[in-house]
């Protein structure tokens, strides 16, 4: 077993009492991996995997499953088409508990790598705004490609301090989540690194911090929204603790769920998830206006795509900007981001260059094959070597230079031009695979 803070244990024991042993064992158990179903791109059910009995469903999750220690899901085609999250199943209790509606304005203040940004946007479908924060903007580059290997539209992605972001959305979110920095207890099993990392003090070191970001979040919470707290720790100055302090300066606010998950008592390394609501009435949201698209990506509408948001798709539409970059956003709403460190205004459609417009991987993921006039099944060894960056030579004979959706059972995988009968590869270089 790993050598445990002699602090911690202390803590535990006094906490647990009677099933402090039962807790300590669960140290020598193998840790719980899962994956969570994109509710973007599947119905959250298994078949598409082929060994669905391997599989237990999650408790809290309805589309997260946990899979046998021996699997490597990550080699999946399917994972590099975005239709499931590698997540540790307690992870997935806190995104399930806010579950948003489609239409919702929801901000993930701590959201790095993305996981939960992931899943609350499942929930959206869409519909919507999502604004996605971490302050690390080296965090915030991962945080951007998991959302877009989900193919998620409506999402911003910022790097800012929870006070800067206070100032300027006072009231606007209908959801939050806080997925708090902690002390990291509930990861001691799996990861190393947090029981080197682990101090006595530093569980009320984090508690101060978890203070000061809640009371920022609170402002941007609308009358009438909810707000889940977070942590993966269990020592409750972090936990109960802080949603006391939190509630006894917040009298507008009420606790209305509190869950505790404990890896000897269910499938997953440990949590803490709080849902409070506050008080008020909600108010609807304005509705979006839709603009016209520059000439350049209209033609490329016409050229490459079926059924698309601006021709009566599925998506509900809002502003479209231009960068300075030349590169073109769809913008689910339009938010004032100026003054504020922004590493993805929205959906990145493409780039518009010498008068055409060059489609985005992020715009490949976020659409369906249908939508494509052109596409490519791939099958499994083509698929494999399209995602390593080659160039195929397809039975496709089209007329001019095409933009071909290459897809592998239907899902998109990114974009290649009909280039002189051969397949050029338009993978991004951190997408292509070793």
């Amino acid at each position: 077993m790993i050598q445990l803070p002699e602090s911690f244990l202390s803590n535990m024991k006094e906490l647990l009492g009677e099933e402090y042993e039962a807790f300590l064992g669960s140290y020598n158990d193998p840790t719980r991996r899962g994956v969570r179903l994109n509710l973007l791109k599947t119905d959250g059910t298994l078949p598409w995997y082929g060994q669905g009995d391997s599989f237990l469903p999650v408790p809290w999750c309805s589309e997260g499953y946990e899979y046998p220690g021996d699997m490597r899901p990550a080699k999946s085609i399917l994972y590099n088409a975005g239709l499931f999250y590698i997540q540790e199943p307690s992870a997935m209790c806190p995104a399930a508990v806010l579950r948003p509606e489609p239409g919702d304005r929801v901000l993930d203040l701590c959201a790095a790598p993305g996981g939960k940004s992931v899943q609350l946007a499942g929930y959206m479908q869409g519909r919507g705004v999502l604004v996605s924060n971490d302050a690390s903007p080296s965090r915030a580059k991962a945080l951007v490609k998991n959302l877009e290997l989900a193919g998620t539209t409506n999402a911003n992605v910022l790097t800012e301090m929870p006070h800067r972001l206070a100032d300027r959305f006072d009231g606007y979110f209908d959801c939050i989540l806080v997925d708090a920095p902690c002390s990291g207890e509930g990861m001691f099993r799996r990861d190393p690194d947090a029981v080197k990392a682990y101090t006595t003090n530093k569980p009320e070191a984090c508690a101060q911090v978890q203070q000061d970001i809640l009371h920022h979040a609170s402002r941007m919470l609308k009358p009438g929204g909810r707000m889940v707290y977070s942590t993966c720790t269990f020592n409750t100055m972090e936990n109960e603790g802080s949603i006391s302090t939190f509630l006894s300066a917040h009298d507008d606010f009420e606790l209305t769920q509190a869950t505790r998950i404990w890896p000897h008592k269910s499938p997953g390394e440990g949590h803490f998830v709080a849902l409070m609501a506050k008080a008020g009435a909600g108010v609807s949201n304005p509705k979006i206006p839709v603009n016209k698209p520059p000439r350049e990506f209209a033609a490329f509408c016409e050229e490459a795509l079926n059924d698309f948001p601006f021709t009566g798709g599925k998506f509900h539409l809002g502003d479209i900007a231009k960068s300075n970059s030349q590169r073109l956003f769809f913008l689910p709403e339009a938010l004032e981001l100026r003054g504020l460190r922004v590493a993805r205004s929205g959906w990145l459609l493409g780039e518009l260059s010498k008068g055409r417009f060059i489609p985005s991987q992020a715009l490949a993921m976020g659409i369906t094959k249908s939508q494509a006039l052109h596409a490519v099944d791939l099958s499994e060894s083509d698929a494999m070597r399209y995602l390593k960056g080659e160039s195929l030579t397809p039975k496709v004979d089209l007329p001019g230079k095409p933009w071909i959706l290459i897809c592998h059972q239907s899902y998109p995988l990114g974009w290649a031009r009909l280039v002189q009968g051969r397949l050029k590869n338009h993978l991004p270089t951190g997408w292509v695979l070793a």
